[in-house]
């Protein structure tokens, strides 16, 4: 790029040019060029004059960023596809206009259940309810290219407690094939009308070997019963190591994982221990967490437990944090609000529990920083709904006094 932002440089369009259309011809060169093009009425000649943005650095995402806020749907959509584009900037600029334009959620890809081939592997889900079906999904010429896929069984099916292992074996031993594997889901499929009060029947075992098999893995859903098994177990137990200079125990250092952006745990119950271990795991890129602590009863947490994350210093660029089904959610939530994760959150989601007033977020000026608090399920009385209604960020408060609230299910 040139130095003078004012000259025109390699990506300039510049005066005399044979272009039919004058538009693209009659121009400046450097960030005045650009500028200069945005006040067209031409959108092809926006479109190239926000892409050329791109070249000025700072400058020109800042161009890109008031583009944003344009009223044209089609500009808009443009500005929001150059800032996933442009660098930090760009992206914290997506998280302070809507956050969900930023999350990797199943709903960036399509759904579509595996019957006997697979017609694009590109943007879809692929979903599969037993074992022999991903098998034959991987026999698949096209499986080496698949981006997602949704590991479902159903609650009646005869293999469910072990089902979660075996799809577990049946992916480590694939992650030669599946590298372009982005985004997993190993569950029980879970049905909003029948069962959803129902005991998973399905045990979650270690999903230590996924991380390690899986480099590139951005999503991570697990679902079921995570009280029986340890559910970050590694291949080979470490039991000590020492230093023989000092004598003294080195500490263990947990799992690393450096390109996981979202991670649902998705429990019905969950351990003392087992929580503590996600909580430990080192995911620098980690955006996007959100724990179910029960299906149908509430259960409490530790509060040491989310002491990792609350430091900042398992997640440190977490910016959405949901903690569902909690029976001392007041507590949780005075933890959270008080913690240093509060500088990066843009969602809170304190949904499906026991908040007993709005004091604890009314009274806390990081809440105010905050893109979306959601507080639905709680049972909180009207008055305090008005309250939080007046705080700076935008609040949800469905369901209070209806059954719970089951989003991650929809």
């Amino acid at each position: 790029m040139n130095n003078n932002s004012n000259q025109p440089g390699e990506f300039d369009a510049v005066l005399g040019g044979e272009a039919k259309n004058q538009n693209y011809a009659v121009v400046l060169g450097g960030i005045e060029g650009v500028k200069n093009r945005l006040n067209s009425e031409d959108y092809e000649v926006i479109f190239a004059a926000l892409e050329d943005a791109l070249q000025y650095g700072d400058p020109g995402v800042d161009l890109i960023i008031e583009a944003l806020y344009d009223s044209s749907e089609a500009i808009h959509d443009c500005a929001v596809y150059l800032l996933g584009k442009a660098g930090i900037k760009g992206k914290q600029a997506l998280l302070d206009y809507d956050p969900w334009l930023v999350f990797t959620i199943f709903k960036n890809w399509g759904d579509r259940y595996y019957e006997d081939r697979i017609y694009d592997p590109i943007g879809r889900a692929y979903c599969v309810q037993s074992t022999d079906r991903l098998s034959r999904l991987l026999k698949d010429s096209k499986a080496k290219d698949i981006e997602a896929i949704k590991c479902e069984v159903y609650y009646r099916n005869p293999e469910i407690k072990t089902a979660f292992k075996d799809f577990t074996d049946i992916l480590v031993n694939a992650c030669e094939l599946l590298t372009n594997l982005k985004a997993l889901l190993i569950g029980d499929y879970c049905d909003l009308i029948n069962i959803k009060y129902q005991e998973s029947n399905i045990n979650v075992c270690s999903i230590h070997p996924l991380l390690k098999a899986y480099h590139n893995l951005e999503l991570l859903h697990i679902r079921g019963c995570m009280v029986k098994e340890d559910i970050l177990k590694p291949e080979l137990k470490i039991v000590q190591v020492r230093n023989h200079q000092n004598n003294s125990n080195i500490p263990i250092k947990s799992l690393k994982h450096e390109s996981l952006k979202t991670l649902i745990v998705d429990a019905d119950g969950i351990s003392d221990a087992n929580l503590a271990k996600v909580c430990n795991l080192d995911l620098p890129s980690l955006e996007y967490f959100e724990l179910w602590l029960n299906r149908s009863n509430l259960s409490k947490i530790n509060i040491d437990s989310l002491a990792p994350i609350l430091s900042g210093e398992s997640f440190p660029n977490l910016a959405y944090l949901a903690i569902r089904q909690c029976g001392n959610l007041s507590e949780v939530a005075q933890a959270i609000v008080n913690s240093p994760i509060m500088e990066n959150l843009k969602i809170l989601e304190l949904t499906d529990g026991n908040l007993s007033n709005g004091d604890i977020l009314l009274n806390s000026p990081a809440v105010n920083r905050l893109h979306t608090l959601n507080v639905s399920g709680n049972r909180l009385h009207k008055d305090i709904i008005e309250q939080l209604s007046e705080l700076k960020c935008r609040l949800i408060a469905d369901s209070q006094f209806s059954d719970r609230y089951y989003s991650v299910w929809e």
